[in-house]
């Protein structure tokens, strides 16, 4: 017989953000409102709707896509993305939220014999407090009960000396990062793509990003494993380990690049910063952080938020790029003046 799951509690206590976190998705923030990119259907502009809130039109933690006009339930986008059952969707949700299958139950009364003896366990009593307290005060071990994102038992043959990778990087810095193309192929899911290796912060493997090369538009710009957690993890980190700066980017090729000029950089692979990656920076002794979003509005609208959440934890300064240029592409003396200003 099969774990008990309450359906209900589950779809009530689920986190949306910890679990679009789980896939890799990207998406913005409007007050209960989430905004991002259809993953069942090809879209370009942000068609998919997530309520967080419950509101006159739609229940609390609640989906609909204005695109393909499918909607549901938080168990329901976990059961599609992993194409399975609303069981194993539920169980995902679960995990990923630390809200369990259903509610806690009500503690057992004594039986007679130990109100008789007066049988205590307060090691037991003292041990759950502590663990409780522990996950409050820790945001990374309150999002999953879970050990996340383990390191690879594999690493991917790639083409470092494919000239996809040379156009984006000089030949020292691939080297250094361990890019490479893919096999095309290969039955990895990254077959054909740039692949960018992701390290935790004591520098073990443990992912691959990968870009698309070919002309297909509808084919995904950016491609991670399913059930990474990028929430908990910044590029670049175990490199910046007690650098007391650091420049927080978007992307890979940005943190490379100013890797390249002398500067320590993470990346949060994309615009959202979730306090695990705050916690993380403070971890690695980070007591400055320059925010360096791209110069597009989703860059520059992500950075209010990115503030607040990485105040908690640093001295925090933003910086603003022109419109269309990014840390990965800025000429080099604009780059090197704006963060000579920004540095503390």
């Amino acid at each position: 017989m099969g774990k008990l799951i309450k359906f209900d509690h589950v779809n009530t206590h689920g986190d949306f953000e910890a679990l679009l976190g789980h896939f890799g998705l990207d998406y913005d923030k409007r007050g209960a409102q989430l905004r991002l990119c259809c993953p069942f259907h090809d879209d370009t502009n942000p068609s998919f709707s997530i309520t967080l809130e419950a509101t006159s039109e739609a229940k609390a933690n609640t989906w609909h896509c204005f695109g393909c006009r499918e909607s549901g339930s938080i168990i329901d986008f976990a059961a599609r993305m992993l194409e399975a059952d609303l069981r194993a969707g539920a169980e995902l949700v679960a995990e990923v939220s630390g809200c369990g299958l259903a509610p806690s139950r009500t503690a057992k009364p004594k039986r007679p014999q130990e109100r008789r003896s007066g049988a205590k366990k307060p090691t037991t009593r003292k041990s759950a407090r502590t663990v409780a307290k522990a996950r409050s005060a820790d945001p990374v071990a309150s999002e999953s009960p879970s050990q996340p994102n383990p390191p690879l038992k594999f690493t991917l043959p790639v083409d470092e000396a494919h000239e996809a990778v040379s156009e984006r990087v000089p030949a020292g810095l691939a080297l250094t990062f361990g890019l490479g193309v893919c096999d095309p192929k290969s039955r990895s899911m990254m077959a054909g793509r740039l692949c960018v290796p992701i390290h935790d912060e004591d520098g073990a493997l443990i992912a691959y990003a990968g870009r698309y090369l070919g002309a297909d538009p509808h084919e995904r710009k950016w491609l991670l494993p399913k059930g990474f957690e990028k929430q908990r993890v910044l590029f670049n980190a175990h490199r910046v380990r007690g650098a007391g700066t650091v420049v927080l980017v978007e992307g890979f090729f940005d943190a490379i690049r100013l890797h390249g000029l002398g500067t320590p950089a993470v990346a949060c692979m994309g615009t959202a910063v979730s306090t695990g990656q705050a916690t993380l920076l403070a971890r690695l002794g980070v007591k400055r952080v320059v925010v360096l979003f791209d110069g597009d509005e989703e860059g520059q609208s992500a950075v209010p938020d990115a503030v607040v959440t990485l105040s908690n934890v640093a001295f925090v300064r933003a910086g603003a790029l022109p419109v269309g240029d990014d840390p990965g592409s800025a000429r080099e003396d604009d780059l090197r003046g704006m963060l000579s200003e920004l540095f503390f």
